[in-house]
Protein backbone atom coordinates (compact mmCIF):
# COMPACT_ATOMS: atom_id res chain seq x y z
CA UNK A 1 0.00 0.00 0.00
CA UNK A 2 1.40 3.50 -0.76
CA UNK A 3 0.77 6.86 0.04
CA UNK A 4 3.07 10.30 0.00
CA UNK A 5 6.45 10.13 1.59
CA UNK A 6 7.09 12.83 4.45
CA UNK A 7 8.69 14.58 1.55
CA UNK A 8 4.86 15.63 0.88
CA UNK A 9 2.28 16.10 2.95
CA UNK A 10 -1.05 15.92 0.23
CA UNK A 11 -1.19 14.01 -3.47
CA UNK A 12 0.99 15.74 -5.87
CA UNK A 13 -0.02 16.34 -9.50
CA UNK A 14 2.88 14.51 -10.24
CA UNK A 15 5.90 12.62 -8.96
CA UNK A 16 9.19 11.38 -9.89
CA UNK A 17 9.51 7.80 -8.71
CA UNK A 18 6.20 5.70 -7.08
CA UNK A 19 8.03 3.00 -5.12
CA UNK A 20 6.20 -0.44 -4.58
CA UNK A 21 6.90 -2.55 -2.24
CA UNK A 22 6.55 -5.54 0.68
CA UNK A 23 6.23 -3.54 3.32
CA UNK A 24 6.76 -6.27 6.14
CA UNK A 25 10.19 -6.65 4.34
CA UNK A 26 11.69 -3.34 3.50
CA UNK A 27 9.43 -0.31 4.86
CA UNK A 28 11.56 0.12 7.60
CA UNK A 29 15.23 -1.13 5.85
CA UNK A 30 15.79 -0.50 2.26
CA UNK A 31 12.54 0.74 0.74
CA UNK A 32 13.18 3.63 3.37
CA UNK A 33 16.88 4.21 3.08
CA UNK A 34 15.81 4.70 -0.54
CA UNK A 35 13.01 7.22 -0.19
CA UNK A 36 15.11 9.43 2.12
CA UNK A 37 17.93 9.56 -0.34
CA UNK A 38 15.70 10.19 -3.27
CA UNK A 39 14.47 12.93 -1.39
CA UNK A 40 17.45 14.49 -0.57
CA UNK A 41 18.17 14.75 -4.18
CA UNK A 42 14.69 16.29 -4.14
CA UNK A 43 13.23 14.06 -6.28
CA UNK A 44 9.91 13.57 -5.67
CA UNK A 45 8.65 10.21 -4.26
CA UNK A 46 5.28 8.42 -3.73
CA UNK A 47 5.76 5.66 -0.79
CA UNK A 48 4.00 3.04 1.82
CA UNK A 49 3.36 5.67 4.82
CA UNK A 50 0.23 3.36 5.94
CA UNK A 51 -1.60 5.89 5.75
CA UNK A 52 -4.81 4.81 3.62
CA UNK A 53 -7.11 1.44 4.59
CA UNK A 54 -6.43 -1.17 2.61
CA UNK A 55 -9.51 -2.70 0.49
CA UNK A 56 -9.48 -5.39 -2.32
CA UNK A 57 -8.38 -3.00 -4.88
CA UNK A 58 -6.18 -0.39 -4.92
CA UNK A 59 -7.42 3.38 -4.63
CA UNK A 60 -8.05 5.80 -8.12
CA UNK A 61 -5.67 7.95 -5.71
CA UNK A 62 -3.39 5.34 -6.02
CA UNK A 63 -3.86 4.86 -9.99
CA UNK A 64 -3.29 8.45 -10.25
CA UNK A 65 -0.06 8.47 -8.36
CA UNK A 66 1.28 5.91 -10.68
CA UNK A 67 -0.01 7.53 -13.70
CA UNK A 68 1.72 11.04 -12.65
CA UNK A 69 5.35 9.32 -12.18
CA UNK A 70 8.13 9.31 -14.38
CA UNK A 71 9.68 6.00 -12.94
CA UNK A 72 8.15 3.09 -10.97
CA UNK A 73 10.54 1.43 -8.65
CA UNK A 74 9.45 -2.32 -7.57
CA UNK A 75 11.07 -3.89 -4.92
CA UNK A 76 10.48 -7.26 -5.39
CA UNK A 77 11.80 -9.41 -2.03
CA UNK A 78 11.13 -12.72 0.07
CA UNK A 79 7.40 -12.13 1.13
CA UNK A 80 6.43 -10.02 -2.25
CA UNK A 81 4.08 -12.54 -3.66
CA UNK A 82 2.54 -13.28 -0.67
CA UNK A 83 0.97 -9.64 -0.81
CA UNK A 84 -2.34 -9.49 -2.94
CA UNK A 85 -2.08 -5.59 -2.85
CA UNK A 86 1.33 -5.44 -4.16
CA UNK A 87 1.06 -7.89 -7.01
CA UNK A 88 -2.37 -5.10 -8.06
CA UNK A 89 -0.02 -2.42 -7.72
CA UNK A 90 2.57 -4.47 -10.27
CA UNK A 91 -0.08 -5.06 -12.29
CA UNK A 92 -1.29 -1.41 -12.94
CA UNK A 93 2.25 -0.21 -13.33
CA UNK A 94 2.92 -2.21 -15.71
CA UNK A 95 -0.59 -1.04 -18.13
CA UNK A 96 1.15 2.52 -17.23
CA UNK A 97 4.10 1.68 -18.48
CA UNK A 98 3.09 0.24 -22.15
CA UNK A 99 0.19 2.94 -21.73
CA UNK A 100 2.22 5.68 -20.74
CA UNK A 101 5.58 4.20 -21.76
CA UNK A 102 6.76 4.88 -18.12
CA UNK A 103 9.92 3.59 -17.29
CA UNK A 104 9.99 0.74 -14.63
CA UNK A 105 12.87 0.04 -12.37
CA UNK A 106 13.20 -3.76 -10.86
CA UNK A 107 15.26 -3.94 -8.06
CA UNK A 108 15.50 -8.18 -6.71
CA UNK A 109 16.06 -7.33 -2.93
CA UNK A 110 17.19 -11.05 -1.72
CA UNK A 111 15.10 -12.70 -4.37
CA UNK A 112 16.63 -14.62 -7.55
CA UNK A 113 15.48 -12.75 -10.66
CA UNK A 114 14.76 -16.49 -12.09
CA UNK A 115 12.28 -16.90 -9.16
CA UNK A 116 10.50 -14.27 -9.85
CA UNK A 117 10.25 -14.84 -13.22
CA UNK A 118 9.04 -18.33 -13.46
CA UNK A 119 7.21 -17.85 -9.75
CA UNK A 120 9.65 -20.76 -8.19
CA UNK A 121 10.85 -21.05 -4.55
CA UNK A 122 9.24 -18.56 -1.96
CA UNK A 123 7.30 -17.19 -5.10
CA UNK A 124 5.80 -20.52 -6.10
CA UNK A 125 4.85 -21.39 -2.60
CA UNK A 126 2.95 -17.74 -2.35
CA UNK A 127 0.87 -18.74 -5.14
CA UNK A 128 0.24 -21.86 -4.12
CA UNK A 129 -1.89 -20.31 -1.76
CA UNK A 130 -3.25 -17.22 -3.87
CA UNK A 131 -4.26 -19.72 -5.74
CA UNK A 132 -6.27 -21.72 -3.14
CA UNK A 133 -7.73 -18.25 -1.74
CA UNK A 134 -8.55 -16.97 -4.69
CA UNK A 135 -9.74 -19.97 -6.79
CA UNK A 136 -12.90 -17.91 -7.88
CA UNK A 137 -10.75 -15.24 -9.32
CA UNK A 138 -8.29 -17.30 -11.10
CA UNK A 139 -7.90 -14.95 -13.64
CA UNK A 140 -7.03 -12.50 -11.24
CA UNK A 141 -3.88 -14.63 -10.34
CA UNK A 142 -2.98 -15.14 -14.08
CA UNK A 143 -2.77 -11.12 -14.10
CA UNK A 144 -0.42 -11.27 -10.93
CA UNK A 145 1.39 -14.91 -12.85
CA UNK A 146 2.20 -12.75 -15.85
CA UNK A 147 2.74 -9.71 -14.08
CA UNK A 148 6.13 -11.39 -12.29
CA UNK A 149 7.05 -12.58 -15.43
CA UNK A 150 7.35 -9.09 -17.41
CA UNK A 151 8.77 -6.91 -14.62
CA UNK A 152 11.41 -9.90 -14.26
CA UNK A 153 12.29 -9.19 -17.60
CA UNK A 154 13.17 -5.72 -17.15
CA UNK A 155 16.69 -4.91 -17.01
CA UNK A 156 17.00 -3.38 -12.95
CA UNK A 157 19.33 -4.49 -9.97
CA UNK A 158 19.95 -7.66 -8.42
CA UNK A 159 20.78 -6.46 -4.82
CA UNK A 160 22.13 -10.06 -3.21
CA UNK A 161 25.80 -10.03 -2.13
CA UNK A 162 25.76 -5.89 -2.81
CA UNK A 163 26.68 -2.85 -0.43
CA UNK A 164 23.43 -1.26 0.25
CA UNK A 165 25.12 2.48 0.51
CA UNK A 166 26.87 2.17 -3.06
CA UNK A 167 23.56 0.05 -4.39
CA UNK A 168 20.82 2.85 -3.39
CA UNK A 169 23.70 5.52 -4.95
CA UNK A 170 24.21 3.86 -7.75
CA UNK A 171 20.30 3.43 -8.54
CA UNK A 172 19.54 7.30 -7.15
CA UNK A 173 22.82 8.71 -10.29
CA UNK A 174 20.63 6.73 -12.86
CA UNK A 175 17.22 8.11 -11.85
CA UNK A 176 18.76 11.62 -11.23
CA UNK A 177 20.60 11.50 -14.93
CA UNK A 178 17.60 10.24 -16.50
CA UNK A 179 15.26 13.19 -14.97
CA UNK A 180 17.84 16.09 -16.45
CA UNK A 181 17.81 14.48 -19.63
CA UNK A 182 14.52 14.17 -19.57
CA UNK A 183 13.36 17.61 -18.16
CA UNK A 184 16.23 19.30 -20.47
CA UNK A 185 13.81 17.65 -23.08
CA UNK A 186 10.81 19.18 -21.82
CA UNK A 187 12.49 22.78 -22.01
CA UNK A 188 13.31 22.59 -25.09
CA UNK A 189 10.09 21.40 -26.81
CA UNK A 190 8.57 24.07 -24.54
CA UNK A 191 10.56 27.20 -26.21
CA UNK A 192 9.76 25.40 -29.61
CA UNK A 193 6.29 25.56 -29.44
CA UNK A 194 6.07 29.04 -28.10
CA UNK A 195 3.79 31.62 -29.99
CA UNK A 196 6.04 34.44 -32.27
CA UNK A 197 6.17 37.92 -29.80
CA UNK A 198 5.82 40.41 -31.61
CA UNK A 199 8.55 42.61 -30.62
CA UNK A 200 8.30 46.84 -30.12
CA UNK A 201 9.30 49.07 -33.13
CA UNK A 202 12.92 50.23 -33.29
CA UNK A 203 13.88 54.04 -33.67
CA UNK A 204 14.60 53.50 -37.23
CA UNK A 205 11.36 51.46 -37.96
CA UNK A 206 9.12 54.35 -36.32
CA UNK A 207 10.69 56.50 -39.34
CA UNK A 208 8.78 55.84 -42.58
CA UNK A 209 11.36 57.35 -45.21
CA UNK A 210 9.99 59.11 -48.46
CA UNK A 211 10.05 57.12 -51.39
CA UNK A 212 12.24 58.83 -54.44
CA UNK A 213 9.14 59.16 -56.71
CA UNK A 214 7.94 61.63 -53.81
CA UNK A 215 11.01 63.38 -53.09
CA UNK A 216 11.26 64.00 -57.34
CA UNK A 217 8.12 65.19 -57.10
CA UNK A 218 8.45 67.45 -54.44
CA UNK A 219 11.23 68.96 -56.27
CA UNK A 220 9.23 69.47 -59.44
CA UNK A 221 6.40 71.19 -57.87
CA UNK A 222 8.99 73.43 -55.76
CA UNK A 223 10.81 74.53 -59.39
CA UNK A 224 7.69 75.33 -60.89
CA UNK A 225 6.84 77.50 -58.13
CA UNK A 226 3.33 76.28 -57.56
CA UNK A 227 4.45 76.20 -54.01
CA UNK A 228 6.87 77.01 -51.73
CA UNK A 229 6.01 74.54 -48.72
CA UNK A 230 4.37 71.34 -49.67
CA UNK A 231 2.14 69.42 -47.54
CA UNK A 232 3.25 64.75 -47.69
CA UNK A 233 0.52 63.73 -45.23
CA UNK A 234 1.96 60.04 -45.28
CA UNK A 235 5.82 61.47 -44.43
CA UNK A 236 6.56 60.79 -40.68
CA UNK A 237 9.26 63.26 -39.19
CA UNK A 238 10.86 61.73 -35.69
CA UNK A 239 10.00 64.39 -33.51
CA UNK A 240 13.79 63.59 -31.81
CA UNK A 241 15.27 64.72 -35.51
CA UNK A 242 12.52 67.26 -36.10
CA UNK A 243 13.00 69.70 -33.02
CA UNK A 244 16.87 70.07 -33.94
CA UNK A 245 16.14 71.20 -37.51
CA UNK A 246 15.65 75.02 -38.13
CA UNK A 247 12.28 75.92 -39.61
CA UNK A 248 13.11 74.99 -43.37
CA UNK A 249 10.64 74.26 -45.96
CA UNK A 250 9.34 70.13 -46.20
CA UNK A 251 12.27 69.96 -49.10
CA UNK A 252 14.96 71.38 -46.91
CA UNK A 253 14.21 69.32 -44.63
CA UNK A 254 13.77 65.96 -46.64
CA UNK A 255 17.48 67.11 -48.06
CA UNK A 256 18.97 67.04 -44.76
CA UNK A 257 17.33 64.13 -42.99
CA UNK A 258 18.56 61.69 -45.68
CA UNK A 259 21.79 63.25 -46.01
Amino acid sequence: MSAPSSSSSSFQTRYDVFLNFRGKDTRNGFTAHLDEALCSKEIQTFMDADKILKGEEISPALVTAMDKSMFCVVVLSKNYASSPWCLDELVQILICKNDKKQTVLPIFYGVNPSDVREQRGRFGKAFARLEKKFKEKMERVQKWKQALTDVANISGWDARNRHEPTLIKEIIEHISSRLINNRSKVDVEERISLPDIPTLPTEISEFQLPSKRKMNEAEEIEIRGKASRVELPDILISPSIDDDLPDLDIHSRLVRWTQ
